[in-house]
Parts: structure tokens; C-alpha cells; sequence
């Protein structure tokens, strides 16, 4: 009878043991239904939840992958928060080990492929604007410039994003920067791990916005100044439309994102 109450006592011992070791991540991404590779092993499709026992300090190689989109590769470090089983079951020495766990959750943002296939010769005037979807019109906004180095003269993104918000005020409730700027200062000290538009987006997000216009401005190193500019909405991560514009002023490439909205 001693023998059989030892045996249970220990096999309870390695199960507590064993589940205060492992830790959780939550990882859903806009659009949802992607492939989730975590160390090069396909896991699921988000939402879903990995759970491994990993110890403290390690890292997961993680990869999202959905047609029509780009794939998606970061890591999630074992630091982000106390591993309170490992605390308690800390009795054990061993669990000490694993006494930081994943963050509870991780949201990507995946970046659709219609911003790669453009080609500034396949117009004269050298824009090219896709319009996917005009049902965000008048809904409220972020502008967001995140380049502003044009060939010639000096380039500013508080400048560049004024200018583009000022225009677009026209099809959309522009929201105040400062807002978002706010959130996405706590997105970075929180949420390690997320790329920086990405953290733009999910921001954007938090903050109640429909969408985010990404702006940005670079001399291609042939003399020509490319404007990219496309609205991500903020919930599925879609595109509802992309404009990459060459040698065009603000005014002009508002001019024909308003043209082509209104089609």
C-alpha cells in the first residue's frame, strides 16, 4: 500500500512538473486563415493556440503563410511574461528554468502581394492606381508617412503625412496622428515582435480606425521620386487601394487617388 501511495505521489509529482514547465502564445493575424509553420512544422492555421516547453530565454521560429499574401516570418521570445506555474511549482528547482513564459498573444498583419506587381511603365504618366474597394470611403482614418526622401529638397514625414491627410480629409474622417502615435509607442514596448507596420496597423486598430494610409517617398536612384501610397484596413489587413506614383507632387497623386475612388 506505501508503495502504490509513493508511486502516485511521484507520478503526480512529474505531471506537475512537466505542466509547469509548458507556456502558451495566442496567434491570430489579419486576414485570419493563415498557415502557422512554428520551427518549420506546420502547427495550424490562426487563430490558434502553441503551447510548448521551451525554458526561459528560447525563441520560436514562427512563419504565417496565405495565398495572395506575403509570408510572414518573425520569433517570440520565452521573456515576455512570469510563468506562474513555474513559480509555484518552483518547490521541484527544475521548473526555475522555464520561469518566463510567451506573451499571451501575438497579432500579424500580413501584406497582400498587390503592392509588388506594379510597374511604372505601364503608364504614361507614370501612376498607376488599384482600387479594390471604395466601402471605407468617409469611415475614419489613420495617415501614416513612414519615408519622406525625395531626389530633390528636404524630406519630412510630419510634412509629408499633414499634406496627405489635408487631401484625403475630402473621402475621410482623418484622425488626429497624435492618437495613434501614442498607441503605437505602447505596441512597441509591449508587443516585441511585430514589424513596424504592422504595429501601425494594429494601433490603428485599438484606436478605433477602419483603415491605415501608408505614405511613403524615395528617389529610385534614376532621378525619379516614387510616391507609394495604399490604405490597409485595419481589421482583415486588406488592401482596399494602392497607388505608386513617379515624379508626381502630393496634389496630384491625391488628385488621382480621389479620381479613382469616385469610378
Amino acid at each position: 500500500m506505501n508503495i502504490f501511495k509513493s508511486s502516485s505521489s511521484l507520478a503526480l509529482a512529474v505531471l506537475m512538473l512537466l505542466s509547469s514547465c509548458a507556456s502558451s502564445v495566442k496567434i491570430t493575424s489579419s486576414p485570419s486563415g493563415a498557415d502557422v509553420y512554428a520551427d518549420g512544422f506546420y502547427v495550424g492555421q490562426t487563430p490558434m493556440r502553441h503551447k510548448d516547453a521551451k525554458p526561459t530565454g528560447t525563441t520560436l521560429e514562427l512563419k504565417l503563410e496565405k495565398e495572395g499574401y506575403d509570408a510572414f516570418e518573425t520569433e517570440i521570445t520565452k521573456d515576455a511574461r512570469l510563468n506562474v506555474k513555474a513559480l509555484l511549482g518552483s518547490m521541484f528547482i527544475v521548473p526555475l528554468g522555464w520561469i518566463l513564459a510567451y506573451p499571451k498573444a501575438r497579432h500579424y498583419v500580413m501584406k497582400s502581394n498587390l503592392d509588388e506587381p506594379f510597374s511604372m511603365d505601364a503608364n504614361r504618366d507614370g501612376t498607376i492606381v488599384e482600387v479594390k474597394s471604395t466601402s471605407a470611403v468617409g469611415s475614419a482614418i489613420f495617415v501614416v508617412a513612414t519615408e519622406n526622401t525625395p531626389c530633390s529638397g528636404r524630406g519630412d514625414v510630419s510634412t509629408l503625412e499633414a499634406f496627405m491627410g489635408i487631401r484625403l480629409m475630402k473621402d475621410y474622417n482623418v484622425l488626429e496622428r497624435r492618437n495613434l502615435s501614442v498607441l503605437t509607442l505602447e505596441q512597441t514596448r509591449q508587443l516585441t515582435g511585430l514589424h513596424d507596420e504592422s504595429t501601425i496597423v494594429e494601433a490603428g486598430k485599438l484606436s478605433g480606425a477602419k483603415g491605415v494610409v501608408l505614405v511613403s517617398r524615395f528617389c529610385d536612384g534614376q532621378s525619379n521620386t516614387v510616391t507609394n501610397a495604399r490604405f490597409v484596413d485595419c481589421e482583415t489587413g486588406a488592401l482596399h487601394w494602392a497607388l505608386v506614383s513617379k515624379n508626381q507632387s502630393i496634389d496630384q497623386v491625391a488628385a488621382e487617388i480621389r479620381a479613382a475612388l469616385k469610378r
